[in-house]
Protein backbone atom coordinates (compact mmCIF):
# COMPACT_ATOMS: atom_id res chain seq x y z
CA UNK A 1 0.00 0.00 0.00
CA UNK A 2 1.37 3.36 -1.08
CA UNK A 3 0.60 6.30 1.23
CA UNK A 4 1.70 8.90 -1.35
CA UNK A 5 -0.49 10.32 -4.10
CA UNK A 6 0.00 8.58 -7.45
CA UNK A 7 -1.04 9.80 -10.89
CA UNK A 8 -3.07 12.87 -11.65
CA UNK A 9 -4.68 14.55 -8.67
CA UNK A 10 -8.42 14.02 -8.37
CA UNK A 11 -9.99 17.45 -7.97
CA UNK A 12 -13.56 16.35 -7.31
CA UNK A 13 -15.08 17.82 -4.18
CA UNK A 14 -17.56 16.61 -1.60
CA UNK A 15 -20.30 19.21 -1.10
CA UNK A 16 -23.09 19.40 1.45
CA UNK A 17 -26.34 18.85 -0.45
CA UNK A 18 -28.89 18.10 2.30
CA UNK A 19 -29.37 18.54 6.03
CA UNK A 20 -31.80 16.28 7.87
CA UNK A 21 -32.93 17.44 11.30
CA UNK A 22 -35.38 16.04 13.80
CA UNK A 23 -33.58 14.18 16.57
CA UNK A 24 -33.73 15.83 19.98
CA UNK A 25 -30.18 14.87 20.85
CA UNK A 26 -27.14 13.11 19.44
CA UNK A 27 -27.34 10.74 16.49
CA UNK A 28 -25.19 7.68 17.19
CA UNK A 29 -25.60 5.45 14.15
CA UNK A 30 -26.90 5.23 10.57
CA UNK A 31 -27.86 2.47 8.16
CA UNK A 32 -29.60 2.06 4.79
CA UNK A 33 -32.36 -0.51 4.30
CA UNK A 34 -33.06 -2.66 1.25
CA UNK A 35 -35.41 0.00 -0.15
CA UNK A 36 -32.78 2.74 0.00
CA UNK A 37 -34.26 4.52 3.02
CA UNK A 38 -31.84 5.98 5.57
CA UNK A 39 -32.33 5.05 9.24
CA UNK A 40 -30.91 6.88 12.24
CA UNK A 41 -30.58 5.87 15.89
CA UNK A 42 -30.37 8.62 18.48
CA UNK A 43 -29.68 9.50 22.07
CA UNK A 44 -33.32 10.54 22.33
CA UNK A 45 -34.34 6.88 21.95
CA UNK A 46 -35.89 7.39 18.51
CA UNK A 47 -35.34 5.11 15.54
CA UNK A 48 -36.13 7.29 12.52
CA UNK A 49 -36.62 6.43 8.84
CA UNK A 50 -35.80 8.98 6.12
CA UNK A 51 -37.47 7.90 2.87
CA UNK A 52 -35.56 7.84 -0.42
CA UNK A 53 -36.90 10.37 -2.91
CA UNK A 54 -35.95 11.15 -6.53
CA UNK A 55 -33.92 14.19 -5.50
CA UNK A 56 -32.40 12.73 -2.33
CA UNK A 57 -33.89 11.86 1.02
CA UNK A 58 -36.99 13.19 2.70
CA UNK A 59 -36.25 15.99 5.14
CA UNK A 60 -39.24 14.85 7.20
CA UNK A 61 -38.12 11.80 9.10
CA UNK A 62 -40.67 9.24 10.20
CA UNK A 63 -40.29 8.12 13.83
CA UNK A 64 -40.68 4.35 13.79
CA UNK A 65 -39.76 3.24 17.33
CA UNK A 66 -39.16 4.99 20.66
CA UNK A 67 -37.21 3.41 23.51
CA UNK A 68 -36.72 4.73 27.03
CA UNK A 69 -32.93 4.84 26.72
CA UNK A 70 -30.53 5.99 24.04
CA UNK A 71 -30.07 3.93 20.89
CA UNK A 72 -26.38 3.42 20.10
CA UNK A 73 -26.35 1.09 17.09
CA UNK A 74 -28.49 0.16 14.10
CA UNK A 75 -28.09 -2.13 11.09
CA UNK A 76 -30.30 -3.46 8.32
CA UNK A 77 -30.64 -6.62 6.27
CA UNK A 78 -33.08 -9.09 4.82
CA UNK A 79 -34.79 -9.51 8.19
CA UNK A 80 -35.41 -5.78 8.64
CA UNK A 81 -33.80 -3.07 10.72
CA UNK A 82 -32.42 -3.86 14.18
CA UNK A 83 -31.23 -1.38 16.81
CA UNK A 84 -29.76 -1.65 20.28
CA UNK A 85 -28.88 0.78 23.01
CA UNK A 86 -28.57 1.72 26.63
CA UNK A 87 -31.09 -0.74 28.05
CA UNK A 88 -29.34 -3.63 26.30
CA UNK A 89 -32.39 -4.98 24.47
CA UNK A 90 -32.79 -5.08 20.70
CA UNK A 91 -35.60 -3.53 18.67
CA UNK A 92 -36.37 -5.14 15.30
CA UNK A 93 -38.53 -3.43 12.70
CA UNK A 94 -39.66 -5.85 10.00
CA UNK A 95 -42.71 -5.78 7.70
CA UNK A 96 -44.28 -2.93 9.67
CA UNK A 97 -43.99 -4.96 12.88
CA UNK A 98 -41.87 -4.11 15.93
CA UNK A 99 -40.27 -6.92 17.92
CA UNK A 100 -38.42 -6.62 21.23
CA UNK A 101 -35.54 -9.09 21.51
CA UNK A 102 -32.98 -9.97 24.19
CA UNK A 103 -29.65 -8.23 23.91
CA UNK A 104 -26.78 -7.42 26.25
CA UNK A 105 -26.59 -6.67 29.94
CA UNK A 106 -25.37 -3.13 30.48
CA UNK A 107 -26.02 -1.95 26.93
CA UNK A 108 -25.75 -2.95 23.27
CA UNK A 109 -22.99 -1.03 21.48
CA UNK A 110 -22.71 -2.58 18.04
CA UNK A 111 -25.00 -4.14 15.43
CA UNK A 112 -23.14 -5.75 12.54
CA UNK A 113 -25.28 -7.88 10.26
CA UNK A 114 -26.58 -10.82 12.28
CA UNK A 115 -24.27 -10.11 15.22
CA UNK A 116 -24.46 -7.77 18.19
CA UNK A 117 -21.97 -6.87 20.90
CA UNK A 118 -22.25 -5.08 24.18
CA UNK A 119 -21.11 -4.10 27.63
CA UNK A 120 -21.24 -7.72 28.85
CA UNK A 121 -18.37 -8.69 26.54
CA UNK A 122 -20.56 -11.10 24.58
CA UNK A 123 -20.82 -11.42 20.81
CA UNK A 124 -24.25 -12.78 19.94
CA UNK A 125 -25.80 -14.16 16.79
CA UNK A 126 -28.93 -12.21 17.58
CA UNK A 127 -31.47 -14.08 15.38
CA UNK A 128 -30.76 -17.34 17.25
CA UNK A 129 -29.55 -15.75 20.52
CA UNK A 130 -26.44 -17.94 20.33
CA UNK A 131 -23.41 -16.53 22.17
CA UNK A 132 -20.50 -16.79 19.74
CA UNK A 133 -17.90 -15.79 22.32
CA UNK A 134 -17.18 -13.75 25.43
CA UNK A 135 -14.23 -11.44 26.13
CA UNK A 136 -13.18 -9.20 29.05
CA UNK A 137 -14.48 -5.66 28.68
CA UNK A 138 -17.02 -3.89 26.47
CA UNK A 139 -17.23 -4.86 22.80
CA UNK A 140 -17.07 -1.81 20.53
CA UNK A 141 -16.34 -3.39 17.12
CA UNK A 142 -16.66 -6.68 15.26
CA UNK A 143 -15.63 -8.33 12.00
CA UNK A 144 -16.12 -11.79 10.51
CA UNK A 145 -12.96 -13.37 9.10
CA UNK A 146 -12.70 -16.57 7.08
CA UNK A 147 -11.20 -18.18 10.17
CA UNK A 148 -13.77 -16.89 12.66
CA UNK A 149 -14.80 -13.71 14.42
CA UNK A 150 -12.71 -10.89 15.89
CA UNK A 151 -13.96 -8.22 18.28
CA UNK A 152 -12.44 -4.97 19.51
CA UNK A 153 -12.94 -3.69 23.03
CA UNK A 154 -13.09 -0.40 24.87
CA UNK A 155 -9.52 -1.05 26.01
CA UNK A 156 -8.23 -1.15 22.41
CA UNK A 157 -7.68 -4.93 22.39
CA UNK A 158 -8.48 -7.20 19.45
CA UNK A 159 -9.67 -10.71 20.38
CA UNK A 160 -9.79 -13.65 17.98
CA UNK A 161 -12.67 -15.70 19.35
CA UNK A 162 -11.80 -19.00 17.64
CA UNK A 163 -8.02 -18.96 18.10
CA UNK A 164 -8.11 -17.42 21.57
CA UNK A 165 -5.34 -14.84 21.13
CA UNK A 166 -5.54 -11.13 21.86
CA UNK A 167 -3.51 -8.10 20.78
CA UNK A 168 -3.58 -4.40 21.66
CA UNK A 169 -4.10 -2.37 18.46
CA UNK A 170 -5.05 1.10 19.76
CA UNK A 171 -4.59 3.23 22.84
CA UNK A 172 -8.15 3.48 24.00
CA UNK A 173 -11.30 2.07 22.43
CA UNK A 174 -11.04 0.08 19.17
CA UNK A 175 -14.10 1.46 17.39
CA UNK A 176 -14.16 -0.10 13.91
CA UNK A 177 -12.66 -3.02 11.96
CA UNK A 178 -12.91 -2.95 8.14
CA UNK A 179 -11.80 -5.34 5.38
CA UNK A 180 -9.70 -2.98 3.26
CA UNK A 181 -11.09 -2.46 -0.27
CA UNK A 182 -9.00 -4.22 -2.91
CA UNK A 183 -6.30 -5.33 -0.46
CA UNK A 184 -5.49 -8.39 1.60
CA UNK A 185 -5.55 -6.19 4.67
CA UNK A 186 -7.76 -4.84 7.44
CA UNK A 187 -8.26 -1.29 8.69
CA UNK A 188 -8.95 -0.20 12.26
CA UNK A 189 -9.60 3.10 14.03
CA UNK A 190 -9.66 4.04 17.68
CA UNK A 191 -9.76 6.56 20.46
CA UNK A 192 -6.13 7.52 19.77
CA UNK A 193 -7.15 9.23 16.50
CA UNK A 194 -5.16 6.74 14.42
CA UNK A 195 -6.16 4.99 11.22
CA UNK A 196 -4.19 1.74 10.93
CA UNK A 197 -3.88 -0.89 8.22
CA UNK A 198 -2.90 -4.45 9.19
CA UNK A 199 -1.97 -7.76 7.63
CA UNK A 200 -4.09 -10.37 9.36
CA UNK A 201 -2.67 -13.63 10.64
CA UNK A 202 -4.91 -16.35 11.94
CA UNK A 203 -2.41 -17.75 14.43
CA UNK A 204 0.04 -15.07 15.50
CA UNK A 205 -1.82 -11.76 15.57
CA UNK A 206 -1.86 -8.85 13.14
CA UNK A 207 1.13 -7.04 11.61
CA UNK A 208 0.99 -3.24 11.26
CA UNK A 209 1.48 -2.06 7.66
CA UNK A 210 0.63 1.63 8.00
CA UNK A 211 -0.44 4.07 10.70
CA UNK A 212 -1.83 7.55 10.04
CA UNK A 213 -2.63 10.19 12.65
CA UNK A 214 -5.92 10.80 10.89
CA UNK A 215 -7.77 12.99 13.41
CA UNK A 216 -7.14 15.20 16.43
CA UNK A 217 -9.67 13.26 18.49
CA UNK A 218 -11.14 9.80 18.85
CA UNK A 219 -12.31 8.15 15.62
CA UNK A 220 -15.72 6.53 15.91
CA UNK A 221 -16.43 5.15 12.43
CA UNK A 222 -14.60 3.68 9.43
CA UNK A 223 -16.62 3.03 6.26
CA UNK A 224 -15.82 2.07 2.66
CA UNK A 225 -17.77 3.25 -0.39
CA UNK A 226 -19.70 0.59 -2.33
CA UNK A 227 -17.22 0.70 -5.22
CA UNK A 228 -14.23 0.46 -2.87
CA UNK A 229 -12.76 3.73 -4.08
CA UNK A 230 -13.10 5.73 -0.87
CA UNK A 231 -12.78 5.13 2.84
CA UNK A 232 -14.26 7.63 5.29
CA UNK A 233 -13.56 8.29 8.97
CA UNK A 234 -15.66 10.21 11.53
CA UNK A 235 -14.22 11.79 14.63
CA UNK A 236 -14.83 13.53 17.89
CA UNK A 237 -12.81 16.43 16.43
CA UNK A 238 -16.00 17.38 14.49
CA UNK A 239 -14.66 16.32 11.12
CA UNK A 240 -15.22 13.66 8.49
CA UNK A 241 -12.20 12.65 6.41
CA UNK A 242 -12.44 10.94 3.01
CA UNK A 243 -9.40 8.87 1.98
CA UNK A 244 -8.35 7.32 -1.31
CA UNK A 245 -8.60 3.62 -0.51
CA UNK A 246 -5.75 2.66 -2.86
CA UNK A 247 -3.13 5.24 -1.83
CA UNK A 248 -4.51 6.22 1.58
CA UNK A 249 -4.01 9.88 0.79
CA UNK A 250 -6.52 12.38 2.12
CA UNK A 251 -9.06 13.31 -0.56
CA UNK A 252 -10.95 15.88 1.52
CA UNK A 253 -11.70 16.82 5.12
CA UNK A 254 -15.32 17.81 5.67
CA UNK A 255 -15.26 20.28 8.52
CA UNK A 256 -15.58 23.93 9.35
CA UNK A 257 -14.16 26.39 8.39
CA UNK A 258 -12.97 24.84 5.09
CA UNK A 259 -16.48 23.59 4.31
CA UNK A 260 -19.86 23.15 5.90
CA UNK A 261 -19.81 20.55 8.62
CA UNK A 262 -20.78 19.40 12.07
CA UNK A 263 -20.43 21.65 15.08
CA UNK A 264 -19.95 18.78 17.54
CA UNK A 265 -18.59 15.22 17.55
CA UNK A 266 -19.28 13.11 14.43
CA UNK A 267 -20.48 9.68 15.53
CA UNK A 268 -21.84 7.91 12.44
CA UNK A 269 -21.25 7.40 8.72
CA UNK A 270 -23.08 5.62 5.92
CA UNK A 271 -22.25 5.60 2.22
CA UNK A 272 -25.50 5.96 0.30
CA UNK A 273 -23.79 5.35 -3.05
CA UNK A 274 -20.29 5.51 -4.55
CA UNK A 275 -20.29 9.31 -4.36
CA UNK A 276 -22.87 10.03 -1.64
CA UNK A 277 -22.03 9.96 2.07
CA UNK A 278 -24.17 10.60 5.15
CA UNK A 279 -22.68 11.72 8.47
CA UNK A 280 -24.32 12.35 11.84
CA UNK A 281 -23.27 13.45 15.28
CA UNK A 282 -23.84 15.11 18.61
CA UNK A 283 -25.38 18.18 16.97
CA UNK A 284 -28.44 16.04 16.13
CA UNK A 285 -28.08 16.58 12.39
CA UNK A 286 -27.59 14.20 9.48
CA UNK A 287 -25.55 15.75 6.67
CA UNK A 288 -25.67 14.38 3.12
CA UNK A 289 -22.47 14.92 1.11
CA UNK A 290 -22.29 14.48 -2.67
CA UNK A 291 -19.07 14.29 -4.62
CA UNK A 292 -19.02 16.17 -7.92
CA UNK A 293 -16.59 17.01 -10.72
CA UNK A 294 -13.75 14.56 -10.15
CA UNK A 295 -12.15 11.83 -12.21
CA UNK A 296 -14.23 8.72 -12.59
CA UNK A 297 -12.81 5.19 -12.43
CA UNK A 298 -11.99 3.40 -15.66
CA UNK A 299 -14.66 1.05 -16.94
CA UNK A 300 -12.33 -1.84 -16.19
CA UNK A 301 -12.03 -0.65 -12.57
Amino acid sequence: MDSSQSGQEDTGTWNLTQTLSGHQGAVYDLTVDTQGALWSAGGDGWLVRWAKEPAGWSTQGEAMVRTEGALYAVDSGATGVVAGGADGGLVQWASEETLILPGHQGGTYIMNGSHSGGADGKLRHWPSQEVVGTVPGRIRSHAALKEGHVVGTHEGILYHLKQGWSQTLHKGSLRAILPWPGKEAWGTVGADGALCVWRASNDTGWTLLLRIDAHKGAIYRLQASPDGRWVATASRDRSVAVWDADTLTLNQRLAKPQSEGHIRSVNALSFLGPNVLASAGDDGRILIWTREGGKQPNAEG
